[in-house]
């Protein structure tokens, strides 16, 4: 609910405009009233509105001086001028003062409610780009103001929950990645480091009387995921908006704690202690190194081999966390750079390894794309260095782009070419100068803006389902994480 505060010297129409918003218009909140400028700007620093409606002539302080002491201080307030006077200066020395609207006495009801409706539009837009902002600093670590949380948090409290598809967010190449946010109109507040993840902040009222852990699995069966798996951690209780932030912190703690790759599992807060403590052990890791060291030394390079993929079959089966597989995938690949004779760069080192967690949806997958990297120069075979061409990267392209309205992988896309996710990977780098993922990405956002430019009456799911998208929500968040905008305010554009 908006907060109004309402200024005029006439206690009649003080108690009018009051009267009609609260019959009128459910979506505000009169909070406090004034007679003159001077006392509304007092309660305006006090009480921070989302609206002041004043009426132009008032002793001490009268509307227009008060619209710009307002904007002034707090430009994220709209005001509204609401005056007997109809003189074009009036309203153009208001509109001057940064009011947002100007109607004129006698007020009529309907018309009030159409122009505090139109308001509401723009209140709405300021919480959401501002709720957005504060999202954007609770994830990261930032204090935010109670008073700010309170204002942009619009219940009072929320349940906590990371979805995340698939290997954790990169760490090294985080241009790569690109932030996701809910859609204006998604009950749901959601923000994504990238777009594999989801952090819901679910208001306790949506979930109601039903099992948060019911809601949950809800969700996760809506993502429509098929060669993905799929780590969901949650807070067990529901936070206040002051609480958001060290609990959030903490639920990445705990999915990195947990997320094993190829492995769907869903934990809570408490259940994930236990397997922090279990994840400490390197043991096995120094164990496996020393050996290899040896097998590397004497050239025994497919005993060495052999021995990688046994380790991490058995690592695999015994739920080791992606975490503690990747210290383990850096070490070894620092030893068999040693005894290599083509050295790999650190940085492209680290990107490989990097795809190969992310892209993986099993650990077979991630094996296979392993050895890739540790043993590359046995990999590299004439005929790959045949496929690393622009025409070859043309034709993959093009086959793209030709079938973006189909459920892509990198998976499927490395079937169809007869390549490795880790060669189809270094291909992108290379040539698009992206990854693979942002890639797709940017091609669906631009078949998405072309379809809506030349049919600017389609329906948003519709726009979707043409280029990729199960989910018309998801979509949207995408295309306003890429664009600015939300398709919906994109259509509307593309009409004039």
């Amino acid at each position: 609910m908006y907060k109004v505060i309402v200024v005029d010297d006439e206690p009649a129409a003080l108690v009018l405009l009051c009267s009609i918003i609260e019959k009128k218009c459910p979506d505000y909140q009169v909070v406090a009233t004034a007679e003159n400028g001077r006392e509304g700007l007092e309660k305006v620093d006090e009480l921070l509105p989302d609206l002041v409606i004043s009426d132009v002539s008032m002793p001490i302080m009268n509307g227009i001086q008060l619209v710009s002491a307002i904007k002034e201080k707090h430009p994220e307030i709209l005001s509204l001028i609401v005056s007997g006077y109809s003189e074009f200066e009036y309203a153009k020395a208001a509109l001057q003062s940064g009011v947002c609207d100007y109607i004129l006495k006698p007020v009529i009801p309907s018309e009030m409610k159409k122009t505090l409706d139109r308001i509401g539009e723009k209140i709405r837009g300021y919480h959401y780009h501002h709720r957005n902002a504060l999202v954007h600093q609770i994830c990261n670590g930032a204090q935010c103001a109670p008073e700010e949380l309170k204002k942009y948090f619009h219940y009072e409290r929320y349940y906590c929950v990371i979805v995340r598809r698939n290997g954790l967010p990169r760490r090294f190449s985080k241009n790569n990645s690109m932030e996701i946010f809910s859609d204006i109109n998604e009950q749901f507040i959601i923000y994504g480091r990238d777009e594999m993840e989801a952090l819901y902040m679910i208001p306790s009222e949506i979930v109601g009387g039903n099992s948060l852990e019911e809601y949950l699995e809800r969700i996760v069966k809506k993502l429509d995921v098929q060669r993905e798996y799929v780590t969901t951690v949650y807070h067990k209780e529901a936070l206040t908006p002051a609480e958001l932030c060290n609990h959030i912190k903490k639920l990445y703690h705990m999915l990195d704690a947990v997320s094993v790759v190829g492995k769907s599992q869903m934990f809570c807060d408490k259940e994930c202690e236990k397997k922090k403590s279990d994840s400490q052990d390197y043991s096995s890791i120094q164990m496996l190194l020393e050996n290899l060291e040896y097998l590397l030394q004497e050239h025994q390079y497919e005993k060495a081999r052999k021995e990688l993929q046994r380790k991490y079959s058995e690592w695999a089966d015994e739920g080791k966390p992606q975490l503690w597989l990747e210290y383990a995938a850096r070490r070894i690949l620092y030893l068999t750079s040693k005894y290599s004779e083509k050295k790999l760069p650190i940085q492209e080192g680290e990107y490989m390894l990097e795809d190969a967690f992310f892209f993986a949806a099993t650990s077979e997958e991630l094996i296979g794309s392993l050895m890739e990297v540790w043993f590359r120069e046995v990999q590299e075979s004439g005929q790959n260095f045949k496929l690393d061409s622009q025409d070859f990267f043309d034709s993959v392209e093009n086959y793209l782009k030709s079938h973006l309205s189909e459920n892509i992988s990198l998976q499927s896309l490395c079937k169809k070419f007869g390549v490795s996710q880790t060669y189809m990977g270094k291909l992108f780098r290379k040539y698009a100068k992206q990854s693979f993922n942002q890639y797709l990405t940017a091609v669906r956002m631009e078949r998405a803006i072309k379809i809506m430019r030349e049919s600017p009456d389609i329906y948003i799911k519709d726009v979707a389902t043409r280029v990729g998208y199960a989910d018309q929500f998801y979509f949207s968040r995408i295309f306003r994480s890429y664009m600015g905008v939300c398709p919906s305010d994109y259509l509307e554009g593309a009409k004039y």
